[in-house]
């Protein structure tokens, strides 16, 4: 029973190699490496056009904090998910610095639309640039696993160091659901190393470049979380916020919790006490985040488009070129 699990992940990726070299995936792939990309880029535009008509830009204007620092603090936390990303696929593919906008619509997609249309976004684009299909598709593959592995890896971290608190603190989770989320979250980290000769494509180096690149990413997200709530909130210090913006990566990765919400509120007060502004925070940080993900998604959507308008453009030229 231990190896039934391992192999049939090894046969099911062995399995997607061999389908990217069929003649009809063959078409398929040329097909998604023509439309793709434009298309994932049209429903960035249009999903960030739904989010903009649903969004009270009063209301979060009122909210946002005057404070310089803030909105420096902000742009880098906003920032980090792409530069790591541009920062492992340049390590992979030398993507330039131009590159950046394809990573942070990877992103935008990712939020605004739903999982993994990012990835596909991704893959489209790298099969437009002459990156062979079964390559791009190995590499593609690598870093997802690798950040899955990597969150849960932390996650995991975050949950033995929280133990000692988590009975105390009374926040609403079961321990059995806690112990059996953990459970279920080692998946990913065992399946890896236990199959890391037949699930990766990429060279060892360049996977534990990319897990550290990962892991850096987790690091930088629970810190400069917790640097925005304090710049928001400075009457609270800095230690609390650490520690509850470590605690919610916690509640909100366990997959067999629910009531998160709930949870959360309960968090904030045993961690932070019955401070009125923290609502009105934690609404805030979502609202704000959503609405750079619209500005940044409706520009970046409409130069995709023009661009690809453009690619258009010249491809059915150079045809009649050639034709003539």
């Amino acid at each position: 029973m231990a190896k039934i699990f391992p192999n049939m992940v090894a046969r099911g990726v062995a399995l997607a190699r061999r389908a990217l070299e069929l003649p009809a995936v063959a078409a398929v792939m040329r097909s998604l490496v023509r439309f793709g990309a434009p298309a994932i880029s049209l429903a960035v535009l249009g999903g960030a056009l739904i989010e903009l008509r649903a969004l009270d830009w009063r209301a979060v204007l009122e909210l946002v904090p005057h404070n310089p620092a803030f909105w420096l603090v902000f742009v880098i936390a906003y920032s980090t998910p792409v530069l790591c990303d541009w920062a492992i696929y340049h390590r992979l593919w030398n993507v330039p610095v131009s590159g950046i906008a394809v990573f942070a619509r990877k992103t935008i997609g990712n939020e605004l639309l739903m999982g993994y249309v990012g990835e596909a976004y991704l893959f489209a684009w790298a099969r437009r640039e002459g990156h062979a299909g079964r390559a791009a598709f190995g590499a593609v593959k690598d870093v997802s696993i690798l950040s899955a592995v990597v969150g849960n890896s932390a996650t995991i971290l975050v949950a033995l160091a929280a133990a000692p608190f988590i009975g105390a603190l009374n926040i609403g989770i079961p321990l059995w659901a806690a112990a059996l989320s953990l459970c279920v979250m080692l998946a990913p980290p065992i399946v890896a190393v236990t199959l890391r000769g037949r699930l990766f494509s990429l060279p060892r180096v360049d996977l534990r470049a990319i897990g550290l690149i990962h892991a850096v990413r987790a690091t930088l997200t629970i810190g400069l979380t917790a640097l925005l709530w304090h710049l928001a909130l400075p009457d609270i210090a800095i230690l609390w916020w650490l520690i509850f913006s470590a605690m919610k990566l916690l509640v909100s990765r366990l997959p067999l919790v629910s009531n998160k919400e709930l949870v959360f509120a309960g968090m904030a007060v045993a961690l932070l006490g019955q401070h009125a502004d923290v609502p009105a925070l934690m609404t805030m940080m979502a609202t704000l985040m959503v609405a750079m993900h619209v500005v940044v998604g409706s520009v970046l959507g409409i130069f995709g488009l023009a661009e690809s308008a453009l690619r258009e453009m010249r491809s059915v030229a150079g045809e009649r070129t050639v034709s003539a």
